[in-house]
C-alpha cells in the first residue's frame, strides 16, 4: 500500500480492501511468466517506430504484413522482414534507449519546470 500511495498521493481515495487489488488478475497467480509479454511488446513497438523513422514508405508495407500475419508465425520469423534479431540483445538496447531519451526528456522538463515556479 505504501508504493501506491506513493505513487497516487492525494490523488485518489485508498479504500479498505484495496491492498488486494492484485490478486483479482488471476494471470499475475495462474500464468507464470504473463507479463514478460508486456515489457516484450513495449520494446518491440518502440524498436518499430525507430525503424519507421528511418524510412516510413518502407516500414508501411513491411508492418501491413506483418499484421496480415498475426499469430502465424513466431516473433522472430514475422520480424526479419524488418531487419530484427529478436536474440540480438544489442537490438533490445533500441526500445531501452527510447526510453531512456524520454525519461531524459522528462527530468530536462521537470527541471525547468521547478525553476520557472522558483
Amino acid at each position: 500500500m505504501r508504493t501506491q500511495r506513493d505513487q497516487f498521493g492525494d490523488s485518489i481515495i485508498l479504500s479498505p480492501g484495496y491492498e488486494m487489488w492484485w490478486s483479482y488478475i488471476s494471470h499475475f497467480i495462474h500464468t507464470p511468466g504473463y507479463v514478460y509479454a508486456y515489457a516484450f511488446g513495449e520494446l518491440l513497438v518502440l524498436a518499430l517506430y525507430e525503424i519507421f523513422k528511418k524510412d516510413p514508405e518502407d516500414f508501411t508495407p513491411k508492418y501491413m504484413q506483418l499484421l496480415a500475419n498475426g499469430g502465424s508465425k513466431c516473433p522472430k520469423d514475422l520480424l526479419t522482414p524488418f531487419g530484427i534479431d529478436i536474440n540480438d540483445p544489442t537490438f533490445w538496447s533500441t526500445g531501452l534507449n527510447f526510453i531512456e531519451r524520454f525519461i531524459s526528456e522528462a527530468e530536462r522538463l521537470a527541471e525547468a519546470s521547478i525553476a520557472e515556479q522558483a
